[in-house]
């Protein structure tokens, strides 16, 4: 058993120092989120029209893996009406290094993976605002990454890259097999960095320069890998908003959900949307900080593939996130109310 001291101990470290740290923290995400110079870097994956899934004719269970096609449109209609400069990576490294002004409201938007369905239901949208967009591609993706989508989505031909490259999408990396990459060893990892650079820039006729590194597979021995490859940036697993600070080989970006509605898009895209977003998304990332980047993959099938999958949408994590703290602010004080009676 332990004695009075050791739990005062143990509560003191609980409910004074964690949440003093907890403070320090969220001041510095805060002073991110708040910047002059951030711009939201926006990740999609593949679209699936809304109209089919109403009627039964695709499943609609993924609600982070996929949004609506009617959910994206009105997102880039709001992107447009609302004032916001679409950028691609090459305009964020000029603006970076100095050499193109910061638009008054600039936005990325990113794909990964490289499905089909980018080019069906997003490239029409985006081509018919003008907007510019980049679609993170692995070539020559692996059975695992095809089985995931096997008779929901294909992905891009040759063809179907070159028609975007050329009217303002910008189609860049996403390794050469969709692999994870912090499980490969130097030389493996590095033949997916470079060939992967190769073929597509070979399909475009453009050069490639900027990752995104796929399935939690991003460490410090890959961002070194990354930079040696000739990649100028990178993003993995961080959630938030970019800004001047930010780290280009480590680029946070915001994951938008099936769910969202407009209302909701916009308010991800302010400071304070973000600040919650990149909150809930280092939570989400603590299993692959626990056990690496095959845990985490497996927790979230886990999660995502049960019953529980509503909880993690990003509206009901908020709902969570608040109780949890009200309910450890109350035990805090209970806490310090006991240790004061004591004394």
């Amino acid at each position: 058993m332990l004695g009075l001291s050791a739990w005062t101990t143990i509560g003191v470290l609980v409910f004074v120092v964690v949440p003093a740290l907890l403070l320090l923290e969220l001041l510095r995400y805060v002073y991110l989120e708040y910047r002059r110079d951030r711009v939201p870097i926006l990740l999609y994956h593949r679209l699936i029209r809304q109209e089919d899934a109403e009627r039964g004719l695709v499943p609609d269970e993924e609600m982070i893996w996929a949004s609506y096609d009617t959910r994206f449109a009105e997102q880039m209609r709001y992107l447009r009406d609302a004032g916001y400069t679409t950028l691609d990576l090459d305009d964020y490294l000029r603006i970076r290094e100095g050499r193109m002004p910061l638009p008054a409201r600039a936005v990325v938007v990113t794909f990964d993976d490289g499905y089909l369905s980018n080019y069906t239901y997003a490239y029409p949208v985006l081509k018919s605002l003008g907007q510019k967009a980049t679609i993170f591609v692995a070539p020559e993706p692996d059975e695992h990454t095809r089985e995931l989508v096997r008779g929901l989505d294909g992905f891009l031909s040759d063809e179907q890259m070159r028609e975007m490259a050329a009217n303002g999408i910008s189609i860049q990396s996403h390794t050469l097999t969709h692999c994870i990459l912090s499980e490969l060893d130097d030389e493996a990892a590095m033949r997916e960095l470079t060939e992967s650079r190769k073929r597509l820039a070979a399909v475009t006729g453009k050069a490639v320069e900027h990752i995104a590194i796929p399935r939690s597979g991003y460490s410090r021995r890959i961002r070194r890998l990354v930079r040696e490859a000739g990649y100028r940036t990178a993003c993995g697993n961080n959630k938030g908003t970019a800004n001047g600070r930010s780290n280009l080989l480590a680029l946070p970006r915001i994951v938008i959900e099936r769910d969202m509605t407009v209302e909701d898009f916009a308010r991800c895209l302010t400071p304070r949307g973000s600040l919650v977003l990149r909150i809930l998304g280092n939570l989400k990332r603590i299993p692959e900080r626990i056990g690496g980047a095959s845990f985490a993959v497996r927790v979230r099938d886990a999660l995502y593939g049960g019953r529980l999958r509503p909880l993690f949408a990003a509206r009901n994590l908020k709902r969570m996130l608040i109780v949890f703290v009200l309910l450890y602010a109350i035990c805090g004080a209970l806490f310090v109310w006991h240790l004061v009676r004591s004394t």
